[in-house]
């Protein structure tokens, strides 16, 4: 497909390559760090840090890609009814890869003297919102699109919208619940958020008590937009110590 003379677009070209391609890739990216880790080791141990933040931050990704023919079998990956060429649940398997970045998190809180607890508690809060939609591909998927096998809806349940939105709950809220100082507050955040966490990951559950379809494009708009307003609603009631004290940014 040609557009506007300047893009080749081939809709029924892969999203991820294939297996040869992801391992050559692999050890060219990895082997590199892996020499330069070794090859510094002598004199600073910062060259296997960058490793293990590459391999954590990557790996997951990899294994997506590297098994994308597996997971398309199983579940359709690839849909080349539509421009894209792929389907939503690729989106949320995309980003169930890209939870193990928490491990690379783990190891920065490791490095910075957090204490282990502090660093589980943050490296899980940090994987929450890719595990939790990533995990739920049997609804962030195309299906979301039809009713009664045929398409009439032009939203669906889209993982690329869900997670920021559910990312910027679970981050301030549980975040800001764990460390707040009074235990009033802490119940109230965690609920809060709690209660947007479900919102955003049961949302074909949620639909059939609204009084709109959550999976046409401005009932997704307002669908998300309610979990935000509601969020930082309640999180400006029950916020004593500053977000940015919490991170650590100020005394």
């Amino acid at each position: 497909m040609n557009i506007f003379g300047l893009f080749d677009l081939d809709v029924n070209d892969k999203y991820f390559s294939d297996k040869e391609t992801v391992k050559k890739r692999v050890v060219k990216i990895f082997g590199i760090f892996f020499i330069f880790a070794v090859a510094t080791s002598s004199f600073t141990l910062l060259g296997f840090l960058f490793f293990f933040l590459l391999l954590f931050s990557l790996g997951g990704m990899f294994l997506v890609e590297y098994y994308n023919d597996e997971l398309d079998k199983k579940y359709g990956l690839y849909n080349f009814n539509n421009i894209r060429g792929y389907s939503r649940q690729i989106g949320a398997f995309t980003l169930l890869g890209f939870s193990t970045t928490a491990l690379a998190l783990f190891l920065i809180c490791l490095c910075a003297d957090i204490n282990i607890y502090t660093s589980i508690l943050l490296s899980i809060i940090f994987a929450l919102p890719f595990l939790a939609i990533g995990l739920r591909f049997k609804t962030f998927n195309d299906s979301s699109l039809e009713e009664n096998g045929k398409i009439v809806y032009d939203a669906g349940y889209e993982p690329n919208y869900y997670c920021p939105v559910l990312a910027i709950c679970c981050y301030f809220g549980y975040v800001q619940g764990f460390f707040e100082t009074s235990p009033i507050n802490i119940i109230a955040l965690i609920l809060s958020t709690s209660f947007c966490f479900i919102w955003l990951v049961f949302p074909e559950k949620i639909n059939k008590y609204i009084p709109f379809e959550n999976r046409n494009k401005i009932g997704e708009a307002i669908y998300l937009a309610i979990a935000l307003i509601i969020f930082f609603i309640l999180f400006s009631q029950f916020t004593t110590v500053p977000f940015v004290k919490v991170m650590g940014f100020v005394d």
